[in-house]
């Protein structure tokens, strides 16, 4: 019995720091449209070093549990342009985030393809 006692503190005493390390981080957060100050539903927040990552919900808010120490931070939605903060986690955090409104030149190529394709319809009908 003396012997199980005596395992067992030895083994707490060996996993109590490596515990205590581990302790995690809350990083909460709203996102924002900066150029009209509504909140930004369905925006993407990953931490790229662990992958753990989340979305906001219908008021722009988030939170993440992470592990203390450096982190990397990278918060994007279509429209706007990606936004990216590396920091080192200390205690619980609180990030409010101004995306930046971008137009999507992707789009404007299609939509002129098709006024071509509709063109060429209409040309050949004549």
């Amino acid at each position: 019995m003396k012997t199980i006692v005596s395992c067992f503190l030895f083994l707490l005493c060996i996993l109590l720091p490596i515990l205590g390390n581990a302790q995690l981080i809350l990083v909460t957060g709203n996102i924002i449209n900066e150029k009209t100050g509504s909140a930004l539903e369905n925006v993407n927040i990953l931490e790229t070093y662990s992958g753990i990552g989340t979305i906001t919900n219908l008021s722009g808010f988030f939170s993440l549990m992470l592990n203390k120490g450096n982190v990397e931070i990278v918060i994007s939605q279509d429209g706007f342009k990606d936004f990216s903060q590396k920091m080192v986690l200390k205690r619980d955090t609180t990030l409010t985030v101004s995306l930046i409104p971008q137009l999507n030149l992707k789009s404007k190529p299609k939509e002129i393809e098709h006024q071509k394709t509709a063109e060429k319809v209409e040309k050949s009908k004549n």
